[in-house]
């Protein structure tokens, strides 16, 4: 069996008075970008709730407001990246068209098992 001598107490003592005056060993403290990280399902995700994909990104590399993108205008916005415009430009004519940047991202979501989020295309292009 323990004592509870004195000198035991007072160490308690202590180290209670300590926590209390820090604040709780378990406090929370905030997090940078706040406490919104469980709403991804209200907006789409990760970088497409910030105009990253979809309809505005496509108008955003779509410098010349042809409805294409043209090899230039998308590796001026992605660097390096011909592969990857290789991948989007499905049809090979040197382009990507609304349609196959909407197949990409769609594509893109249901790899990882998850719906594409409604609102990154307001018209989701059917030709």
């Amino acid at each position: 069996m323990s004592r509870n001598t004195p000198r035991n107490i007072g160490a308690l003592g202590v180290a209670l008075a300590g926590l209390v005056l820090t604040g709780s060993a378990f406090a929370m403290q905030p997090l940078a970008q706040g406490y919104m990280l469980a709403a991804g399902h209200a907006a789409a995700e990760g970088k497409c709730g910030e105009g990253q994909c979809g309809d505005e990104k496509f108008a955003q590399v779509d410098t010349d407001n042809d409805a294409l993108v043209s090899r230039a205008e998308f590796l001026a916005v992605a660097p390096g990246q011909e592969a990857l415009f290789a991948q989007k430009d499905v049809n090979r004519d040197g382009y990507i068209s609304e349609k196959e940047s909407y197949d990409s991202v769609k594509a893109a979501y249901e790899t990882h098992g998850k719906k594409l989020p409604s609102g990154l295309f307001a018209n989701p292009p059917r030709k």
